[in-house]
């Protein structure tokens, strides 16, 4: 980490700068000024980009180009895949710049500069592998990447990040020579784009090429002139200790150390020179695609030649390689060690920067005496283990996370320790264990790939033990806390969401009801009676509680709500239905029928039909239009309370007697001038016993008394700068009741569930080609939560 100037920014959005990411001293100059920053108070630590001063002077045009690339970013999520940097936060105004979460990283030619020379062959190779299949991905998805330079690519302990995405149009607007402009490292941009051309895929291809040659030699194409490596940041391979090292890489000086190279390509072994010439070819027409090229790549970073392409994907985690071709080239071992103590040494100094120094520590004894702290490379690494190849990006969002990626970086790769510690050094050793400091999200418990598994519904906690994944295609169960496989039921085949039973037990909405027991994934019993295709086949699931069951039948074409005893499995009685009817509550002696939640704002100043039926016979208690309160969101509060939410009203219902409104809440606007844009409108209701709570769409929690509607407390955590959403998610209450656990589209929320502040938010990295962004789904157990996200699914630890 480098330190700040004088004229850089002091505040990012609600960021504070703590250093610079790149050095001005390098030959390869940063298109971009990058700053890590940290939110008030340490919650989180993110990796701001900005647009280089001197460019946006030059170009007026310039911030907006740069705002618009990094939008068109955002919008594009993972379609890149694990290996493009996520945009996870945009400027709303002012000077542009967006921010990913931070890990510990260096750009490429910082690498080449603690490596003292290029970076072994093996590094080249699972570099390039990784951002070949990040930039096919790209291009399947029609987008061009227009900014790839050895500055754009970050090595991180667990594989390369491609940064930088649409720096050739931000520098410069198509039809115009971009050789001279600022923001670009001409060296590395494509013929048809240097003279004005639009960034296209096979332009992308040609870049990676040059990158790739750059870290393979530390020269860039077309430099054919002299080189003393005397006068150089690579060092003299006559004295160098590590020369003869297999982890230096290829000393291109080694038979004739002062000699003069000439084209770099010549430096190059044979195979990635055959790979990469022909990407760097003027016509664009006789360049290879990123997808072909990909193959050669990864038999090239496979030990022996071995080509990793041809077999299945990498083992991985929830969102890496467990859904990448490349995975398996970045296994242990693939980030020379140098590399890997300068990673270690830089989330060392920027925890440094965070913390307070503790006079008494800083003289405690040095390493190795007695008393003194395990360091990098002792017994105890800093921090927690971080998972391999970056499962979660919000595994960094403290000082712990930090720290722990920098470690986990030299522990997967080193043999022997670093340099004498820093004072950085030990102030981070002082965080091991598992405590987590204040604000920082958990780690993850387990994850796993669901590949082409589509979840129906949420995950479901089921047994107390066991989180079960329902799917079209079978039910997959793992134990809660440590992930392992307990079974598989593939004869079930789910159409709805599942509904955890008493006594282990779980109802299977398929095309009969089924009943599995959790501990074995054995089925207890299906309902012969209303199977699909069947005399009286039922329709939809509306509701469970306790031993009974409310669904929908189709009876000479007309609906019929059927009441069913799940223990004795038998039917109780039928009523007819009404197709607005979606779900079912259950309050005291009533099932209440309630339509369907729609967040569509056209409809919802129309009324909703609400009916209550009596438990034990299926007759009408009574019959209600709610005006205003069309597309809501309903819950049982207790024995005799319905609750309800539509845009910023939250309303309570006698269902005990008429139906007749109790009390009702309307939410005041955070900020008057969003409102018009952004209304603050409520999620879910969810109930804790005598308070009822509910998310808006500012992230923010409101908590009233349940029987009169009173506010007990609103808790604004001020995410509004990271979007304000479409619709609030639900909130789900944790068994002991101490949290409330919430899931939006790009991350996972945990609040006190005793005054609604915010403790944690934990962002992950969805993999694959998104068509749109996924809501997180949450199921909470014993201190645990279980979060879907998009094609994967993970456990965070509550306790």
């Amino acid at each position: 980490m480098e330190p700040l100037r004088l004229d850089d920014p002091e505040q990012f959005g609600a960021y504070r700068p703590l250093g610079r990411l790149d050095t001005d001293a390098s030959d390869l100059r940063a298109p971009v000024a990058r700053y890590i920053a940290q939110a008030p108070g340490g919650e989180r630590t993110v990796l701001i980009t900005a647009p280089r001063a001197e460019a946006t002077a030059a170009d007026h045009g310039h911030a907006g180009r740069f705002h618009a690339a990094a939008a068109e970013a955002q919008r594009l999520g993972g379609t890149g895949g694990p290996w493009l940097a996520p945009v996870t936060e945009l400027s709303a105004g002012g000077a542009p710049w967006w921010a990913m979460p931070y890990r510990p990283a260096l750009p490429l030619p910082a690498a080449l500069d603690a490596q003292q020379g290029p970076l072994p062959e093996r590094t080249v190779y699972a570099v390039g592998a990784a951002l070949a299949e990040t930039l096919a991905a790209l291009h399947a998805a029609g987008a061009a990447h227009g900014g790839l330079d050895p500055t754009a690519v970050l090595l991180t302990g667990d594989g390369p990040l491609l940064t930088g995405y649409g720096t050739v149009s931000a520098a410069g607007a198509d039809g115009s020579p971009r050789e001279s402009l600022a923001g670009l490292i001409p060296e590395f941009l494509p013929p048809e784009q240097a003279a004005g051309g639009r960034p296209r895929p096979l332009g992308d291809v040609y870049a990676l090429a040059a990158v790739l040659v750059f870290a393979a030699t530390g020269r860039v194409p077309g430099d054919h002139g002299a080189a003393d490596p005397q006068a150089g940041a690579f060092g003299d391979p006559l004295t160098d200790p590590l020369a003869g090292d297999p982890a230096y890489g290829t000393d291109p000086y080694a038979s004739d150390p002062y000699g003069t190279p000439a084209n770099p390509l010549d430096l190059l072994q044979p195979a990635l020179r055959a790979a990469l010439e022909p990407c760097l070819h003027p016509d664009p027409a006789r360049r290879p695609t990123a997808a072909a090229l990909l193959p050669e790549l990864l038999h090239g970073a496979a030990p022996g030649g071995t080509p990793w392409a041809a077999g299945p994907a990498a083992p991985g985690t929830v969102l890496d390689a467990a859904t990448t071709r490349s995975g398996a080239a970045l296994a242990p071992g693939w980030l020379p060690r140098r590399v890997s103590a300068a990673l270690a040494l830089q989330a060392a100094d920027v925890l440094a920067a965070e913390t307070e120094p503790d006079p008494a520590f800083l003289a405690a004894p040095a390493p190795g005496t007695p008393g003194a702290p395990d360091l990098i490379g002792g017994a105890t690494v800093i921090g927690r283990p971080a998972t391999r190849r970056a499962l979660l990006a919000g595994i960094v969002g403290g000082a712990v996370g930090v720290a722990a990626g920098g470690a986990a970086a030299w522990a997967a790769t080193a043999e022997d320790p670093p340099p004498p510690p820093t004072t950085a050094e030990r102030l981070a050793s002082r965080n091991t264990g598992n405590k987590r400091l204040t604000g920082a999200p958990p780690s993850v418990l387990w994850g796993m790939g669901l590949g082409k598994v589509e979840p129906v519904g949420p995950p479901v906690v089921a047994g107390g033990t066991a989180a079960l994944v329902v799917a079209r295609s079978g039910v997959y169960a793992r134990d809660l806390r440590t992930g392992d496989e307990l079974w598989e039921q593939s004869d079930v085949s789910a159409r709805g969401p599942a509904v955890p039973l008493g006594g282990g037990m779980v109802l299977v909405p398929g095309k009969d009801l089924t009943v599995l027991d959790a501990a074995d994934g054995s089925v207890a019993w299906t309902s012969d009676k209303f199977k699909k295709g069947g005399k009286a086949p039922y329709g939809t699931l509306l509701g469970v509680a306790g031993d009974t069951a409310a669904f929908t039948v189709e009876e000479g074409g007309e609906l019929t709500v059927v009441g069913y005893d799940l223990a004795e499995r038998r039917e109780l009685w039928r009523s007819p239905g009404s197709a607005a009817a979606t779900a079912a509550l259950f309050l005291g002696g009533s099932v209440v029928l309630v339509p369907e939640a729609d967040e569509d704002a056209e409809h919802r100043d129309e009324p909703a039909a609400v009916s209550a039926l009596d438990l034990g016979s299926g007759e009408e208690r009574w019959a209600q239009e709610y005006a205003g309160m069309a597309g809501g969101h309903w819950a049982a509060a207790g024995k005799d309370l319905l609750v309800a939410t539509a845009g910023k009203t939250m309303r309570g219902y006698d269902a005990s007697g008429d139906g007749a409104e109790v009390w009702s809440v309307t939410a005041e606007p955070w900020d008057e001038d969003m409102e018009s844009t952004n209304p603050q409108n409520f999620g879910p209701p969810a109930v804790q016993g005598e308070v009822i709570h509910a998310l808006d769409t500012f992230r923010a929690v409101h908590s009233v008394a349940r029987d009169s509607g009173e506010e007990q407390w609103k808790r604004n955590p001020l995410l509004a700068y990271v979007g304000v959403l479409v619709q609030a998610p639900a909130l789900h209450v944790t068994p002991d009741e101490r949290f409330l656990i919430a899931g939006d589209d790009t991350q996972v929320l945990a609040y006190d569930a005793d005054g609604g502040d915010l403790l944690w938010r934990f962002t992950d990295m969805r993999p694959g080609k998104p068509k749109y962004a996924h809501r997180r789904r949450v199921a909470v157990g014993k201190n645990t939560a279980v979060v879907a996200s998009g094609s994967s699914v993970y456990a965070l630890p509550l306790d």
